[in-house]
């Protein structure tokens, strides 16, 4: 495995931070806080502070530092709602191409955040974001693939800034969700499937509406 830079060390650090909610939103960073958290030199943190102002994570303010962006429950739904267009669309396209070596990797997968108890919002996002990106990844979709890995990105950094008690109880429905997938797919049920992604996706939904009284 390649060595990670000092740039992606401080750009992960940050992320993690932000997502665990160390930093909440309209937070200000400067890069003295960060060369001084990190232990680094100002270049990797400035070029990590600028990575993540282009993905959307801070805001840039002149002479004030990086702010953590703050976002909105329209946002949030908008990115739920087109991940369910995007990865169905992708599951049926990849779904008459499947191997036994692809479902037992997605089984692998979704076993493995059944069994692990951690409640550590970024590990439970990791372990979501490899079983989605997998799936998705088996239609062989370079672009959709990447465009993925941001929503996902993007989508779980909201919810657990904002709603961390709805992202709770998704993590609770994610394995069982996960594994109610694969078993459709293992009878090669594709429209059982395609609901059960659905419902993975768009769980937390109900819960952040109800938590916060709002409608988009």
């Amino acid at each position: 495995m390649q060595k990670e830079t000092l740039k992606e060390r401080v750009y992960r650090g940050i992320y993690e931070a932000v997502t665990n909610g160390e930093y909440r939103p309209n937070d200000i960073l400067t890069e003295n806080q960060m060369i001084e958290k990190f232990g680094v030199s100002k270049s990797p943190v400035r070029e990590a502070l600028v990575e993540l102002c282009k993905d959307g994570v801070l805001i840039n303010i002149p002479r004030m530092g990086y702010q953590v962006r703050a976002v909105t429950l329209k946002e949030i739904m908008d990115i739920l709602e087109f991940r369910v267009d995007v990865e169905v669309g992708g599951l049926r396209k990849s779904f008459p191409v499947l191997t036994r070596e692809n479902i037992n990797m997605l089984r692998m997968i979704a076993e493995k955040h059944n069994a692990d108890e951690d409640r550590i919002v970024s590990n439970n996002w990791q372990r979501n974001y490899e079983f989605h990106t997998y799936l998705y990844s088996l239609n062989n979709n370079v672009y959709g693939h990447q465009a993925l890995q941001q929503m996902i990105h993007q989508c779980s950094r909201y919810i657990s800034q904002y709603f961390l008690s709805a992202w709770q109880r998704k993590n609770e429905s994610n394995g069982r969700y996960h594994m109610a997938v694969v078993d459709a797919l293992e009878k090669q049920n594709i429209e059982e499937a395609c609901v059960y992604l659905e419902k993975d996706i768009l769980a937390v939904k109900e819960e952040i509406l109800a938590l916060h009284s709002m409608n988009i």
